[in-house]
């Protein structure tokens, strides 16, 4: 009877880690989708993943305090209530703002259940079993990422955008009810059932106005004075907040947990690994769905990779923590990370999809070594600050992540755009050179160069070939019997020469593009090497 009700508890576990991960990701392969059945625009609908990310992020360090005041299967319970009402709503939704709306309380649920993952976990299996719990949570988070975009895909090419939140409401309910009866109640009886307002209150602003800038950045402009306030606002109520806490006997975070060098070193790691998979999962995606035209569905089973290696990866790094130490693999973890993103900047169009997929494995193990820095942030920490370790550590990924979309989609968007002019630029100069050029048809060629789309840098052929055929009917209309074969001729060799200078743009393109993402994906593993060297410093025990 022990060995199931310890089975069916780490079960429901599960469910809630896997679901509250995966809703970060499965939903951004629907967005065009759910923009087109609500007829708005894709950054109005945008939201739809901000809001979730948003709060995601700012109440998973609230959401373990709470839980370690007041217990923390409860909060677990009323979490996957709260994630499982808020998935069915979004569902049954008839506008836009309540869907959003649902979708950030859908973020609270999955922030207030996911750092007690651990520390019920600890409960089940005992502190001796602490590397093997970690090791599940960790594959289970890294199955759960990459999974996202290909169940997504599924789930739009056989059903439709609705499902991708009804599916998570029976799901909500098993894990209810597993936990229900066979969960054992867990509380931190170190710390007292006072609620700190101020720092709550404080540490919640602080963090709101962070997540908001870094993702919303580049839609509202880096220089607006919106971003610009929100991270004076950050700074000054993060100040304010330390300064709160550091007086008060009762803080809401206790700041004495940084003291230990391994916890902070771990944070910074996972932290760092959170930054870095903003890469293949959002950027090479990119690359894949807007520049080589793979659909959603392709280009998640091609992401898949990913979590598949990083699912084997997790329990293979713990089991070499125990041999090598915890240092060495989180050091390890972030190299390989690191070193996969060196690939990402090589794949250009001619890159095969073994190639693409080789990349992502070497990712994959990189990230499943990187986890077990979760482990080394909890190792030397009193048994019952597990729950916080947890949920700052899992705030610091949440945010690195941010900080990566940040980032990257802002160069990319730099890149992109130079890379359009020089694509541009390039092909204008081709064809003012070329003498032989009909000057109508080079004309139509000049416009439609210039209405060339920004984020693929490509223009329709086919376009281009039906305006030629309209101007030569227009010639052949004005143009002597005797003379048509002439011009019939030579509006064939037009149509060659302008084929030939197709083709010459597509390869310019193809060049230029495939550089503005490798310069991408370069600025990403250079932060990765320099903040990899943390890995060395996650065990205090250095011999």
């Amino acid at each position: 009877m022990k060995k199931n009700k310890v089975i069916l508890g780490f079960t429901a576990l599960i469910i809630g880690c896997f679901l509250s991960i995966l809703d970060s990701t499965i939903v951004n392969i629907a967005l065009p989708d759910i923009a087109n059945y609500f007829n708005e625009s894709i950054n109005n609908i945008s939201w739809i993943a901000t809001g979730y990310l948003l709060s995601f992020s700012v109440f998973l360090i609230i959401g373990s305090k709470i839980a370690d005041q007041f217990g923390r299967k409860k909060v677990f319970i009323i979490g996957l209530i709260i994630f499982g009402a808020a998935s069915g709503l979004c569902g049954v939704s008839n506008s836009i703002l309540f869907l959003i709306i649902m979708r950030f309380i859908q973020g609270i649920g999955a922030a207030i259940l996911t750092p007690v993952i651990i520390p019920l976990g600890i409960d089940i299996f005992g502190k001796e079993k602490r590397g093997f719990i970690i090791g599940i949570s960790g594959a289970i988070t890294a199955l759960a990422a990459a999974a996202g975009p290909p169940l997504g895909g599924v789930m739009l090419e056989y059903l439709n955008w609705k499902t991708i939140f009804y599916v998570n409401v029976p799901l909500s309910i098993i894990a209810i009810f597993l936990g229900v009866i066979f969960l054992d109640e867990s509380f931190d009886n170190t710390v007292s059932k006072k609620i700190d307002i101020a720092g709550t209150v404080l540490l919640t602003v602080s963090l709101f106005c962070l997540t908001f800038a870094l993702l919303k950045g580049g839609d509202y402009g880096w220089n607006s004075s919106s971003i610009i306030i929100l991270f004076i606002i950050f700074v000054i109520s993060m100040i304010i907040f330390l300064i709160v806490e550091s007086k008060i006997s009762e803080p809401m975070l206790p700041l004495n947990l940084f003291r230990e060098s391994t916890f902070t070193t771990s944070c910074i790691c996972y932290m760092t690994s959170g930054f870095g998979i903003a890469a293949p999962l959002l950027i090479l995606n990119f690359y894949l769905e807007k520049i080589l035209m793979y659909s959603a569905l392709k280009s998640g089973l091609i992401l898949m990779t990913l979590s598949l290696s990083g699912a084997v990866s997790v329990p293979l790094g713990s089991f070499l923590s125990n041999k090598l130490g915890t240092r060495i693999i989180n050091f390890l973890g972030l190299i390989l990370i690191s070193v996969a993103t060196i690939g990402l900047a090589h794949i250009d169009n001619n890159t095969s999809i073994l190639n693409i997929r080789l990349i992502l494995i070497v990712f994959g193990f990189g990230f499943g070594f990187s986890v077990q820095s979760i482990s080394s942030a909890i190792k030397y920490l009193p048994l019952e600050k597990s729950g916080m370790a947890s949920g700052i550590i899992n705030a610091g990924r949440q945010i690195g992540t941010c900080v990566g979309v940040a980032i990257l989609v802002s160069i990319l968007n730099t890149n992109v755009n130079n890379a359009v002019v020089n694509i541009k630029d390039d092909v204008k100069h081709e064809i003012s050179m070329d003498k032989t050029l009909n000057t109508d048809i080079k004309d139509k060629m000049l416009i439609k160069i210039d209405n060339m789309k920004s984020d693929s840098g490509s223009f329709s052929k086919e376009d281009i070939v039906k305006n030629i055929n309209e101007e030569g009917k227009k010639l052949l209309a004005k143009t002597p019997e005797g003379r048509r074969a002439f011009v019939l001729n030579s509006l064939e060799q037009q149509k060659s020469k302008v084929l030939n200078i197709i083709n010459y743009s597509q390869d310019v393109r193809n060049k230029e593009i495939s550089k503005a993402f490798n310069n991408t994906f370069r600025v990403s593993y250079i932060i990765l090497f320099v903040f990899s060297i943390f890995g060395l410093f996650t065990d205090k025990r250095v011999k």
